[in-house]
């Protein structure tokens, strides 16, 4: 067991990419599970608040603690065992994505959920129920979670799987290693019908695993988790295209999306028809800030949507000239789309979307204000009327902005970038008719980041006292202290 408590070591533990910034008293980083539950259990009988840290990704202040001690999850770090056969692969909460990804890439295989950050912590993601670019056709982490070793914040240890539905009388009922059995009141919320991390996953269609997924670190501590993978497709096209015209390419994302609804379905790739797993939106402001690393971006583009698909080699020729024709019906600006259809070409792209959050992050670092970012997905119909609402209030205010996101899921990241404290009052009040936009048009005011610290005070916008209420039962039996997390969702 290592133990920070010296201020100048700690400070990395106290923000992340929020730029929130938090206070504690001690960091302790446990070398194994043993060291992890000895710790909590001390902690919850000395009533010490504790909070879980994974990578320091995240985008909501969840890993950052306003008092008590802190438990870095850094060097459980392992994959513990890889069956290929089955594809499933048993791994430590502070495996890296990146990680992961290339111990499957390297044998044929990949791991779906794609969360732009690959230095995030697969616990981190998820704590948040993580998505990212190719949820359009696969779906987020909650998919693809099969088992879950769980330390509960009395140091109980639960091992869980997503087959795991002993619901009774509106209970959910576990029992740990120990033996200690856990009734969890089970009362069903209002969920919107979108991508969602916005508080615990109460449904009448509950497995132990999803109510720990999204559950921000304040249910219990992931210790391992079985996820599950795919095979890698045979070949993969990617299209960067550029749109002198907002409308058409609004137009041109939801023909895309509908062409693709039937063709995702197959899992073999083999379809030729257009089938994009995943569709990504850039506006004309974040083009802007990522020209000068991309020279190459046409000058009067107004957005960019990013696409790829998979297919079997033989249908390579029909693939291309199927995205050539739509294309061509909703850009004047089709002799500037960019192509990727090998590997260097495919990393090259995704550096190009990674490289936009990096450097806002950057940006809200050097301005020195909390970031500001929408997390907010609506149902696929509200697309247009949500975004245009978006644009129109922010580009009648003085303040920089940029749009990004996984606009296939109509999942939009508005991201506003006050430079002063004025801007940043009236950034706030814009955020907030964003989210009151989404709320009123049945979405979510988080889609995959989680609600952490920075968004707590929203979570009654989008749920009623008797929901929250519920949800803080759930919290009561699983951490009768509010010891875990404490701060995280709500008070």
């Amino acid at each position: 067991m290592i133990v920070k408590d010296k201020p100048d070591i700690m400070q990395n533990y106290l923000t992340d990419a929020s730029n929130y910034r938090g206070s504690a008293e001690k960091v302790y980083i446990p070398n194994s599970l043993n060291e992890l539950k000895a710790i909590v259990s001390e902690l919850f009988q000395s009533k010490i608040p504790f909070t879980v840290s994974g990578a320091g990704t995240g985008l909501t202040g969840g890993r950052v603690p306003n008092e008590g001690v802190i438990v870095s999850t850094e060097h459980l770090n392992k994959i513990l065992f890889i069956d290929y056969s089955k594809r499933l692969a048993r791994v430590q909460p502070g495996l890296l994505l990146i990680e992961l990804e290339n111990e499957l890439n390297a044998n044929g295989f990949f791991f779906p959920p794609n969360p732009t950050e690959k230095n995030s912590s697969i616990g981190g993601n998820i704590a948040v129920n993580a998505s990212g670019s190719r949820t359009f056709k696969y779906g987020a982490y909650r998919k693809f979670v099969k088992e879950l070793k769980i330390i509960l914040a009395n140091g109980d240890e639960l091992v869980l799987t997503d087959r795991d539905k002993t619901i009774h009388n509106n209970m959910l009922v576990v029992t740990s290693q120990e033996g200690n059995i856990y009734k969890i009141p089970v009362k069903p919320v209002k969920l919107p019908a979108t991508k969602n991390s916005a508080g615990y996953y109460l449904t009448e269609v509950l497995n132990a695993c999803d109510l720990f997924v999204a559950s921000e670190g304040t249910l219990g501590i992931v210790v391992e988790a079985v996820l599950e993978f795919r095979e890698m497709p045979e070949n993969l096209a990617g299209l960067m295209v550029f749109f002198d015209n907002v409308d058409n390419m609004l137009k041109y994302v939801e023909k895309v999306r509908q062409l693709s609804i039937n063709n995702n379905k197959n899992e073999y790739h083999s379809v030729s028809g257009i089938s994009a797993r995943l569709i990504e939106l850039f506006d004309e402001n974040a083009l802007k800030l990522i020209r000068r690393k991309y020279p190459q971006i046409p000058e009067l583009a107004k957005a960019c949507i990013w696409t790829e698909q998979e297919y079997v080699a033989t249908n390579e020729e029909t693939v291309l000239n199927n995205w050539y024709e739509i294309i061509g019906e909703f850009t004047q600006l089709s002799d500037f789309t960019w192509v990727s259809l090998n590997d260097s070409e495919h990393n090259r792209f995704r550096d190009f979307r990674h490289t936009l959050p990096s450097t806002v992050v950057d940006l809200v670092a050097r301005n020195g204000y909390e970031k500001l970012g929408t997390d907010t997905a609506v149902p696929v119909d509200k697309l247009n009327e949500f975004y245009t609402y978006i644009v129109d209030k922010y580009s009648k205010s003085d303040i920089n902005y940029a749009i990004w996101g996984h606009i296939g899921n109509a999942h939009i990241h508005a991201n506003l970038l006050p430079k002063s404290k004025i801007e940043f009052e009236n950034s706030q009040k814009l955020f907030k008719l964003i989210l009151e936009k989404a709320i009123e048009l049945g979405g979510t005011i988080s889609a995959e980041h989680g609600i952490g610290k920075l968004k707590k005070k929203y979570m009654s916008l989008m749920f009623d006292e008797e929901d929250i209420e519920a949800m803080k039962n759930v919290k009561r039996i699983l951490d009768p202290f509010n010891l875990l997390g404490r701060g995280n969702l709500f008070d």
